[in-house]
């Protein structure tokens, strides 16, 4: 079945075309919320401080398993490094003030600001981990 996006993955298992997915808390919250959906874990290795009540998959049998989405800002190779510092800085100052982190909050995400050193050496280590599963798993791209 081709993706057709979160709003779509939120829609068929609300209508029982779908018994299980795995999505983003902001997306898939408000249905909990509403009683539509039933959440059964989160994939961080650590519970949602929104929803502490939500135990994890590695809680639930699954030592080690960890997942889930994040969001970053990159900029386009050979940008000067004066102006990634001042965006690192300004964008770290925005999402730390109490109102970004009281809405984020509330979608079920965490504020985190680092160093552009530390999202680069987090993207390698994505990129590893994440090409160790396709090979392991014997995914093919069409």
């Amino acid at each position: 079945m081709p993706y057709k996006g979160t709003g779509a993955l939120v829609g068929d298992l609300i209508a029982g075309h779908l018994s299980l997915a795995f999505a983003d808390q902001a997306s898939m919250m408000p249905q909990v919320k509403a009683g539509k959906l039933r959440a059964l874990a989160v994939g961080g290795l650590n519970r949602s401080p929104e929803y502490p009540d939500i135990p994890t998959i590695a809680e639930q049998g699954l030592p080690g398993f960890e997942t889930g989405s994040w969001q970053g800002i990159v900029a386009a190779p050979g940008t000067p490094r004066e102006i990634i510092a001042k965006l690192n800085a300004e964008l770290t100052r925005i999402l730390n003030t109490a109102d970004m982190k009281e809405k984020l909050g509330a979608q079920g995400t965490e504020v985190r600001t680092d160093t552009p050193e530390s999202m680069a050496t987090f993207l390698g280590n994505e990129r590893v981990r994440w090409a160790k599963v396709v090979k392991e798993s014997g995914i093919k791209f069409d």
